[in-house]
């Protein structure tokens, strides 16, 4: 085989690795963002509710001690 035909191989082998390891790359990226965004708005609704409820509970509050000021 010629000089020049196995350099191009050996470049031709690099940059098929390189363009694997960056579809590679690529896909985790894709896999762990997706897996935060999920963890994060399956941490916001199990927050969600416990504080939607906290929050009626104050404004409740509030109205009825307006109400007796108000009296």
């Amino acid at each position: 085989m010629s000089e020049q035909r196995v350099l191009f191989l050996q470049k031709s082998l690099i940059g098929t690795c390189a363009f694997v390891a960056l579809i590679l790359f690529a896909s985790f990226y894709l896999v762990v963002s997706g897996a935060v965004q999920r963890g994060a708005r399956q941490r916001l609704a199990s927050v969600e509710p416990a504080t939607h409820a906290a929050a009626q509970r104050s404004v409740g509050r509030g109205a009825a001690l307006l109400a007796r000021v108000g009296n």
